[in-house]
């Protein structure tokens, strides 16, 4: 019944950490909802903020890694346009909303946070490739 409880509660407290996000103007992107983006024919700009290390054990494959924090000149190599669709990846979603509200602040219209990061993504069954 405990580790019920505690699931229940780091659940609760990571919606909880996306809903005020989302009150923030952060757009999420559920993994799902990515997947079945990244097969069309215009797919976003993905952007993997995790430190290059964790970059290297497995990322989306296409996804540009620009380690956190970056910069918003770092940011604009990997998206230079911002009227086009980013998503913006870390591992559990920590550290990916405050790029995506940096990225907003400096012009981005299209910009989503993936809901859960890569934990989420492996989870639901999202396909990843290691190295560089």
């Amino acid at each position: 019944m405990r580790t019920l409880t505690a699931i229940l509660i780091v659940v609760a407290l990571f919606a909880l950490w996306d809903v005020c996000w989302w009150l923030a103007g952060v757009r999420p992107m559920s993994p799902w909802s990515l997947r079945a983006a990244l097969k069309k024919s215009d797919p976003p700009i993905l952007i993997d903020v995790r430190t290059p290390g964790e970059y290297e054990l497995f990322h989306i494959p296409g996804a540009v890694n620009v380690p956190y924090p970056a910069g918003l000149n770092e940011l604009a190599q990997a998206a230079p346009d911002p009227d086009s669709p980013v998503v913006v990846i870390c591992m559990t979603g920590h550290r990916s909303p405050p790029t995506v509200r940096q990225m907003q602040k400096g012009g981005y219209t299209h910009v989503r946070n993936l809901t859960g990061g890569m934990a989420a993504w492996k989870l639901f069954g999202g396909g990843t490739i290691s190295g560089g």
